[in-house]
């Protein structure tokens, strides 16, 4: 891309003689007029070609050294893996069951996705894993394709790095959960959908295009409609109606914004509020027309429907009672599971999970948001701003407002929170100097707090039972040693977002990666029902007192039994030689004086963050093995 065919806020004077590559290394005066233009010469040297490359490379790299073999300890992940263990088992890969029980908290397409790892690569912990790492890689691609067609190659780049390199998308990008999976989905939605609705957004620059043609709407294509209904349908399939709805929502509330900002704020202001919200009523109905959505409940239903239907004929209805009413309409109306926050809760959490990005967060919406209402910026630009603004209030306020909270439930805001700080952050990069400094001063500061209360987290949680944990604390060192390093380069901007970008991607590629599994071999208790498993010459056959937790049926590969009475425990132990009961330390003594003869403790365990040891309970004339030493993975099967 030329500097003539780069908007006006991505353009700057060259001035103040030849490129002086060695000014990096000296002093500069804070009053200088130019960034150093060593670096800031990269900025036009980024082209869309080579962006997508230095996504994909950095993404792919940043991915997989994440990757660990630690044992499942996140009971949705062990529930998921189950559950896929079972479709492979059973065959059945439409009523997903899990421990002999049908499961109806989640559509199924997670447990296709691990069911379908497991056949290609075996049954392992990275093979669970690996669908989420391929969603997450995708998501980067839509992201910076987004951000180059709407702000600039440079600005693409950027914001999908930031994307990678955020914490809680870092461990959705690690875990056998379907949230990774759900945002490519619903990122790809609102991208194609923006290009379809508004197409000057794609060919933002192109010699000849006015501001007015630029931002103009248009009605989505039959195709585009349909295809992008059939993505809606595999969000659909991996959470439900949000896949749908959601998505929906934001591109319908965007695109009503500007017919309103076209059509009546921008014509003479004699209206009345009579006539402008009648206007605004009108502009409604063109704006529902426009996004065709007969066609778009088509694509995602050719895709979404008939797993729903299948599943609702074979269960009788019953799968979708219990997800529609329970885990959707009673779960968004009540606190289910302890899950409760308040108003704030996923604001809050943002800005500590899109670290190390959050700590400019709030400034980038602010300056957005002003730029936007006081028309700074103009045609595609000023729209796609309002996009990302409009993704961020839809679903942080949507899931403000529900009862249940859980930190992921607005992790499809990320995608454009990493375009909205790119895009400031590149824009600030091309002036004369940072604007904002106290902002810059305030975000640079907080990154390096942010590394040391992360550091002093985990050495809380090392009092509380997760041992070993001292050497994690050390990934604390990233961010402050990062925060030192941009303050340095606080008049050289492009060479401190380089520095902020590679500090996101190593962080996290630390923290879920090494760290993690430094965390996770203290988690004993898979390596406690692998024990039962080598004992059993056949199916094991295990049950748990007072014991349920999923990675017991997870790691058990078979339908646990659990029991709350002495009585039925002890006649399941008496039953059989192969028999193994799980139960913790502390209500041994309800069993031990009844035990049947031979049968007694054969191992123990203290798992993750418990106060008690948990027992496992067998014949010892049985075929017997040590337990596995807690620093091992789990044998692989």
């Amino acid at each position: 891309m030329t500097t003539t065919e780069r908007p006006a806020e991505e353009q700057t004077a060259h001035a103040g003689g030849k490129s002086r590559p060695w000014r990096f290394f000296s002093r500069r005066d804070p009053q200088s007029a130019q960034p150093a233009d060593v670096f800031h010469g990269l900025l036009d040297a980024i082209t869309p070609r080579r962006g997508l490359v230095i996504t994909l490379v950095a993404s792919v790299i940043t991915l997989a050294a994440g990757f660990s073999s630690a044992p499942f300890w996140d009971e949705d992940e062990t529930r998921f893996v189950a559950i896929a263990q079972s479709m492979l088992d059973s065959g059945d890969w439409v009523v997903p069951r899990y421990n002999g029980t049908l499961a109806v908290d989640k559509p199924v397409l997670m447990h296709w996705s691990i069911a379908s790892s497991f056949a290609l690569f075996g049954r392992s912990e990275v093979a669970a894993r690996l669908p989420a790492a391929i969603a997450t890689l995708l998501t980067a691609v839509a992201v910076f394709r987004a951000g180059a067609s709407w702000f600039g190659p440079a600005t693409g780049l950027v914001a999908a790095l930031a994307y990678v390199g955020s914490l809680l998308v870092a461990i959705e990008g690690h875990a056998a959960t379907p949230d990774a999976i759900l945002v490519a989905c619903l990122t790809w939605t609102t991208l194609l959908a923006a290009e379809g609705l508004m197409p000057g957004l794609h060919s933002r620059g192109r010699p000849g295009q006015s501001e007015q043609t630029a931002t103009r709407l248009a009605s989505l294509s039959p195709g585009r409609a349909l295809a992008i209904g059939g993505i809606t349908g595999l969000a659909v399939l991996c959470k439900g109606p949000v896949g749908f709805v959601g998505p929906l929502a934001v591109i319908g509330l965007w695109c009503w914004w500007a017919a309103i900002d076209e059509e009546l704020l921008r014509g003479p202001r004699g209206s009345t509020l009579g006539g402008l919200a009648a206007g605004a009523a009108r502009l409604a109905v063109t704006t529902a027309r426009r996004m065709r959505p007969l066609l778009l409940a088509i694509g995602m239903l050719a895709v979404a429907g008939p797993w729903y239907a299948a599943v609702t004929i074979r269960t009788g209805g019953a799968w979708p009672e219990g997800f529609f009413l329970v885990h959707n309409l009673h779960r968004f109306a009540e606190p289910m599971e302890n899950h409760v926050g308040g108003v704030l809760f996923h604001p809050i959490t943002m800005l500590a999970l899109f670290y190390p990005w959050s700590c400019w967060l709030p400034l980038a919406m602010v300056v957005a948001t002003w730029r936007a209402w006081q028309h700074r910026v103009q045609g595609p630009q000023r729209a796609a701003l309002v996009l990302l603004l409009t993704s961020i209030v839809v679903w942080v306020g949507t899931f403000s407002v529900a009862a249940t909270k859980l930190p992921n439930y607005v992790l499809p805001a990320y995608p454009a929170a990493a375009m909205l700080v790119a895009a400031m952050a590149v824009e600030a990069c091309r002036r004369p100097s940072w604007p904002h400094p106290r902002w810059l001063a305030t975000g640079t500061a907080a990154l390096g707090f942010g590394g040391i209360v992360l550091a002093a987290v985990v050495l809380v949680a090392v009092q509380f039972g997760a041992p070993g944990g001292e050497l994690v604390a050390a990934v604390g060192i990233i961010p402050l040693t990062a925060a030192v390093i941009v303050w340095r380069l606080r008049h050289r901007p492009v060479a401190a977002v380089a520095a902020v970008s590679l500090t996101g991607l190593v962080f996290t590629a630390v923290a879920v990666g090494p760290a993690a599994t430094r965390v996770g071999q203290a988690n004993t208790l898979p390596g406690l029902v692998e024990t039962a498993v080598a004992r059993s010459s056949g199916p094991v056959r295990l049950g748990g007192y007072h014991q349920t937790a999923p990675s017991i049926v997870c790691y058990a590969r078979d339908t646990v039994a659990h029991w709350t009475t002495p009585e039925d425990c002890l006649e399941f132990l008496a039953s059989t030689p192969e028999a193994h009961v799980l139960v913790a330390a502390d209500r041994f003594d309800e069993l031990e004086e009844r035990l049947p003869e031979g049968v007694g403790v054969v191992a123990r365990a203290r798992p993750l963050f418990r106060e008690t040891d948990v027992l496992l309970v067998g014949h010892r004339q049985s075929r017997t093995a040590e337990l596995p030493d807690p620093h091992d993975s789990p044998k692989r099967r």
